[in-house]
């Protein structure tokens, strides 16, 4: 059995293990801003990357203040799970029409900055059609580390990793994730779900079949 083979088995078992939704204790401050997430807080700072058009951009004041966004973490080079979450993204990003870059916002991190220059995170997205309001980031790999690991738990860089998702409001501070690849349909439940919160009204998203 080959490695994408396996890489598409693992990644379609792990459809399914999901967490709830945890409310922030509210945390902002001029330098990013801290989530509870999996029963754990984690800091979203506000690092300074670069996009695919190579522009300067800030995390959390430019690509997450105020927004509900879809965050996920994947590299150029990829050939195993990358690519399948790329493909559920870019239809993700079709549903979401006109809401995309207005109320809705994609970001998706390089887990490999040595490597994925903005000359290559352009390329990757006219791969996938990337539209505005989905922006590719890239930077100094001490710089992407702050965010991959308390995100992953693992460090940047290339190799076999498990494909993830986070989905926030930023106004009501409700963050959840899932780990798999999953459908852009199920992704746009969560999405309209977390979008209508923009209070914090407490508690979690939860379908009969899973919960986010």
């Amino acid at each position: 059995m080959t490695k994408r083979i396996v890489a598409l088995v693992l990644a379609h078992c792990l459809i399914g293990v999901v967490t709830q939704a945890q409310e922030r204790q509210d945390s902002k401050t001029g330098e990013g801003v801290t989530i509870n997430l999996r029963d754990a807080r984690i800091a979203i700072p506000d690092l300074v990357l670069r996009d695919q058009e190579g522009r300067t951009v800030r995390l959390y004041s430019d690509l997450i203040k105020d927004k509900v966004v879809v965050l996920s973490f994947f590299y150029t080079s990829c050939n195993y799970t990358c690519p399948m979450q790329a493909k559920s993204l870019a239809k993700l990003q079709s549903l979401l029409g006109e809401r995309l870059g207005k109320t809705v916002f994609l970001i998706s991190v390089t887990r490999d900055p040595v490597r994925d220059n903005p000359e290559k995170l352009k390329a990757w997205a006219t791969r996938y059609n990337v539209q505005p309001g989905w922006t590719l980031v890239t930077g100094e790999e001490a710089e992407i580390n702050k965010l991959v690991e308390p995100f992953t738990g693992k460090s940047a860089g290339g190799g076999m990793h498990l494909p993830a998702t986070f989905i926030g409001n930023d106004r009501s501070g409700i963050w959840t994730s899932a780990t798999g690849v999953f459908p852009a349909e199920e992704l746009l439940k969560v999405v309209d779900h977390l979008t209508q919160r923009n209070t914090k009204d407490g508690g979690g998203y939860k379908r009969a079949s899973q919960a986010w």
